[in-house]
């Protein structure tokens, strides 16, 4: 039976990317609809997803998968972003070109500075994001 990766080993994966990858795009499409953008440019990731379905299963999945409280997931999310920041990173995830979060570096928080804890996560857009996870 095949076990997931450790959210320790999944916060390795956006660090090596940037690490590697210096600059370029990846576009993953199925069944020919284009899906999701990934470009890498200056210590830079930016994933925008195109597809809201694709973003929901995502979501939905990480809910289903892991059994820990918010808390507990949000404090991974955290520390990723102090690890980007450290660094020199930044990662935004988008929808449909329209920035949700922002993650390392270049985060600038307002309000969500006093829910998340941290100047590394900024959330650029509540309203939106609220809808992709109802």
């Amino acid at each position: 039976m095949k076990t997931l990766p450790s959210q320790t080993e999944l916060l390795h994966i956006p660090m090596w990317l940037i690490q590697t990858l210096k600059q370029g795009r990846i576009s993953l499409q199925t069944n020919g609809a284009e899906n999701v953008q990934l470009q890498i440019e200056n210590k830079k990731i930016d994933i925008n997803f195109l597809q809201e379905e694709l973003l929901k299963t995502i979501l939905e999945l990480e809910s289903q998968m892991e059994k820990e409280s918010i808390l507990k997931r949000l404090k991974t999310l955290k520390n990723l972003a102090e690890k980007l920041k450290q660094n020199g990173f930044t990662i935004t995830i988008s929808y449909k070109g329209q920035t949700l979060l922002t993650l390392g570096s270049e985060a600038q928080p307002t309000i969500s500075q006093m829910v998340t804890g941290t100047k590394t996560i900024e959330v650029n857009n509540l309203i939106e994001l609220i809808k992709l996870v109802r």
